[in-house]
């Protein structure tokens, strides 16, 4: 999820390559690829013999953590108004009237797949923190979108309990805010972008976990509690936004900058005398 990784961090150098036939076979003789980074002298493995050399002279990979942000946040954003109860009757969204339902697409291309595809390609460009929370939340919405799919009858399995139903989605809900605070104490150095998406996130989760509690013996109360942990899903998913196109504002195509507040962290020097 961490948009503080540009390009360059998991780009490689431009590579140059040359073909020398050897027995039949064709070498990819070409000076390491470097990442840049924190081990700038680390080489990057690769491949000495080859059939095929690749063509062009020189390629670098693009950087995934926006497209997982926006997807994640497009997704979110129209789940936290639904749980605000926009448009519902009474503004009730336990009112047995939708509207997770309308989410199912959204969830599964954009929020599941378009973002635990980010997460591969974080992987790509060795970005472990990015790899385990794309993917995580890409999981998370195709894993969510699963108890709105008739032929699975979730929800029927239950035979008509409430309690026994609305219990098991709190365990699922609660399950995930313990997971984001991890990746909120993980990105404590990256930006103030990205630890208000998890901040917020984390609000989020547990304000819907307790609404699912709540909602058979205390039904009033659960409504209001997930009306906010709506609108904190609404703000982690503009704060996702923000993050995400900041990342597409680059200089090869605008003259805009979206600050992230990167967090400077310099250990402090200590008086030996």
């Amino acid at each position: 999820m961490s948009s503080s990784t540009p390009p360059s961090h998991g780009a490689t150098t431009p590579t140059q390559y040359t073909d020398k036939e050897e027995g039949g076979h064709y070498h990819c003789n070409h000076p390491h690829h470097y990442y840049e980074g924190r081990n700038n002298n680390v080489q990057k493995p690769h491949q000495s013999m080859v059939s095929q050399v690749y063509n062009p002279s020189f390629f670098k990979v693009a950087n995934p953590g926006p497209l997982g942000l926006i997807s994640f946040a497009l997704t979110t954003f129209v789940l936290g108004l639904y749980q605000c109860g926009a448009g519902l009757p009474g503004s009730n969204p336990f009112g047995g009237i939708g509207p997770d339902q309308a989410i199912f697409g959204l969830a599964v291309f954009f929020g599941g797949i378009a973002q635990f595809f980010a997460g591969l390609m974080e992987f790509r460009v060795g970005n472990t923190f990015g790899t385990t929370v794309h993917c995580s939340y890409g999981a998370f919405w195709l894993a969510f979108a699963m108890f709105f799919v008739p032929d699975l009858a979730i929800k029927d399995a239950y035979k008509g309990d409430d309690r026994a139903y609305s219990f098991a989605l709190g365990i699922f809900l609660i399950l995930w805010c313990f997971l984001t605070l991890v990746f909120f104490i993980a990105a404590l150095k990256t930006n103030i972008a990205i630890l208000v998406v998890l901040g917020c996130l984390f609000l989020a989760f547990l304000f819907l976990s307790l609404a699912q509690f709540l909602q058979t013996s205390h039904p009033t109360a659960a409504i209001r509690i997930n009306k906010t942990g709506g609108a904190f899903s609404v703000i982690c998913a503009a704060a996702a936004f923000y993050a995400g196109a900041a990342g597409i504002m680059t200089e090869d195509t605008t003259w805009v900058r979206f600050p992230l507040g990167e967090i400077d962290v310099k250990p402090k020097k200590t008086n030996m005398a």
